[in-house]
């Protein structure tokens, strides 16, 4: 298993794409939450959810002024920034309920982290775009749902 590879992140950033933010608030709090009743529950929880919420809306908000969704090198892009910022902010709001006084060497440490979130991201998001929009086509004919 290679530490922060998983696929949430690609596949927040493909339903606020393609399906819209509300559905990725949803899910991406929803995804947080159950994996942490799993793999452990703490105030990096609250954390996980929050950086999720505000980089979906971000994210949202970006789509309106350009064409993100038009444009896969962006999209690339987006996966890279995007896992990188999550790891800043996450630590960001983390390392005062830790006690770090020192923030850049807390955050420089965990970097490796961050660079293997982005890659990780990068790799799921070309792996599951075809697919997931695919099956999103059919849940959004089938619902008639418009919200992206």
């Amino acid at each position: 298993v290679i530490p922060n590879a998983q696929p949430v992140t690609a596949i927040i950033l493909l339903i606020t794409l393609y399906i819209g933010p509300h559905p990725a608030v949803i899910i991406s709090a929803l995804s947080m939450i159950i994996t942490n009743f799993y793999l452990g529950m703490g105030i990096w929880t609250i954390a996980q959810v929050g950086v999720f919420i505000l980089l979906i809306l971000l994210i949202h908000q970006i789509t309106r002024i350009t064409p993100l969704k038009q444009k896969l090198s962006w999209q690339l892009i987006t996966c890279v920034w995007m896992s990188l910022l999550y790891g800043f902010l996450v630590s960001l709001f983390l390392a005062p309920f830790f006690g770090i006084t020192h923030f850049w060497p807390y955050y420089f440490s965990g970097l490796p982290f961050d660079l293997l979130h982005a890659g990780g991201t990068l790799v799921f998001y070309l792996l599951l775009k075809h697919p997931l929009l695919t099956v999103f086509d059919h849940y959004l004919r089938r619902n008639n749902y418009h919200d992206a």
